[in-house]
């Protein structure tokens, strides 16, 4: 070979393992994942939500259709509200995030079946670049399965989705899904599934699918107390894998005589990356509530979650001061029912005494006589004295017999009383939108209750027999 040639050749070698380790190094860089952001993560939608740890596909709140879109059927007031959320976690893990947004629940029916239209609105800032908006509309069904074992109800979200940075943007549709199982009044099992198609959204060169969430729950509620538990698994979404996260959580309500009820939360949420501890509080007076919740990560820099809720219902009354009212005023009543029974009993008491009284005096007298019958001219005297005391003691049987009369009507006026207390207990109940059952319950009752008092329960039997013939 001539110099040249080699010459040539030479450089050609060294240029050709720099090219490989270009073409390799872009090869790896292709090979890589794409740079993600977090879209549409499944943050707690309330104050309410993050006191007890987290989201809940069982906690019987309006702001749950977020969780789980079956929950709300149960709601029969028009109620609207907002929240705020700011938090530098999300549910996959650390990311600052600021979310705010509005929501509506409408008690409706439709096609002769009740339930309950949602309506949300949704704005999510990450890093303080990129902003998402949510705008969701969704149903909710009330009774739609029932049995002796409970009833059953389903729920879906169709949601208009659209992330952008400023520069580039993107929109897409999701569809959730849910089911609410309540074999009684205080429990409540529900499944969702949330992003059931995982839309994907390429803002400019970030790339990530809103992830498809399954949740599992369970809530049990008392007068003092709700406790709920829920089990989360979530597909990979803002550059990490899917993770599974669990969230128990328990509220206390302190009931107040004039200022409304107060709640105190706790829960905890175990997941990987997102691990947190939080806790809130909330106020309720009338058709108002307030509530604030926070959360601090067990597994990063303690930087606590904060979030706010306030919620309307429009036309809801305060039934513990109905109650309350009720309560008091047929204290009074029997009160007043009791001290004229205990007038009426000193009052016979007396008159038992005087009418043993006289008929001792009358035994007396009859003796007396007997032995007067030699004197015949006191005889008539006392004849008359007799025939006196007689007449008073008729008198006086028949002022006890009024009396006796009149306990019976007292007897009859509570009964009554009684009676449409229960009555008015039950419209109550049937306003509200209680099942069939419950009031069956009630009338059946309400007419052993009264059946054989002697006053007018027609109104209770002609119920029961709608109830029952299913009118």
């Amino acid at each position: 070979m001539r110099p040249s040639e080699a010459g040539a050749a030479g450089p050609r070698r060294a240029r050709l393992p720099e090219g490989r380790a270009l073409l390799l190094g872009a090869l790896l860089l292709a090979a890589l994942p794409g740079v993600s952001l977090a879209v549409f993560e499944d943050l707690p939608a309330g104050a309410r939500q993050l006191g007890l740890g987290g989201q809940s596909a069982a906690l019987e709140d309006a702001l749950s259709f977020y969780a789980n879109p079956a929950l709300p059927g149960s709601r029969r007031k028009f109620e609207t509200g907002g929240q705020f959320l700011s938090s530098d976690r999300t549910t996959q893990g650390p990311e600052s995030v600021t979310a705010y947004g509005a929501w509506a629940v409408v008690p409706r029916m439709a096609y002769g079946r009740l339930g309950t239209l949602t309506l949300g609105w949704l704005e999510d800032e990450y890093g303080g670049s990129l902003k998402q908006k949510t705008l969701s509309l969704g149903w909710g069904t009330w009774n739609l399965i029932r049995g002796d074992s409970g009833m059953l109800d389903f729920g879906a979200n169709f949601k208009v989705l659209s992330a952008s940075d400023g520069q580039d943007s993107a929109s897409g549709a999701a569809l959730d899904l849910g089911a609410a199982f309540r074999p009684d009044g205080n429990h409540t099992l529900g499944f969702s599934i949330l992003n059931v198609n995982a839309p994907a959204f390429n803002v400019g060169s970030r790339k990530d699918h809103a992830p498809r969430v399954a949740r599992l729950a369970v809530s049990e509620r008392r007068e003092d107390y709700t406790i709920s538990l829920d089990l989360a698994a979530r597909s990979a979404s803002d550059g990490y894998g899917g993770n599974v996260s669990f969230d128990p959580g328990v509220e206390h309500v302190w009931r107040t005589e004039r200022s409304g009820a107060f709640y105190s939360r706790a829960g905890l949420n175990l997941a990987e990356r997102a691990s947190a501890l939080s806790a809130g509080i909330g106020w309720k007076h009338g058709p108002s509530e307030l509530s604030y919740g926070v959360a601090v990560p067990l597994t990063a820099p303690v930087s606590a979650a904060h979030s706010l809720t306030l919620s309307l219902r429009f036309g809801d009354r305060d039934l513990e001061d109905d109650y309350e009212r009720l309560i008091k005023r047929e204290i009074k009543y029997r009160e007043d029912l009791v001290e004229a029974l205990d007038e009426s009993t000193k009052r016979e008491g007396m008159l038992r005494d005087e009418l043993a009284s006289m008929k001792a005096e009358i035994d007396s007298l009859s003796a007396q006589l007997r032995g007067e019958q030699a004197q015949k001219a006191s005889v008539t005297s006392e004849k008359e004295r007799l025939a006196a005391i007689v007449r008073k003691q008729q008198a006086a049987e028949a002022e006890l017999q009024a009396l006796a009369a009149k306990r019976r009507a007292d007897k009859l006026n509570q009964l009554r009383y009684g009676f449409s207390l229960d009555w008015e207990a039950y419209l109550k109940l049937k306003g509200g939108g209680a099942p069939p059952d419950v009031l069956k319950a009630s009338l059946q009752r309400m007419i052993s209750q009264y059946q054989d008092s002697g006053i007018d329960i027609s109104r209770a039997t002609v119920e029961l027999q709608g109830l029952l013939s299913g009118k």
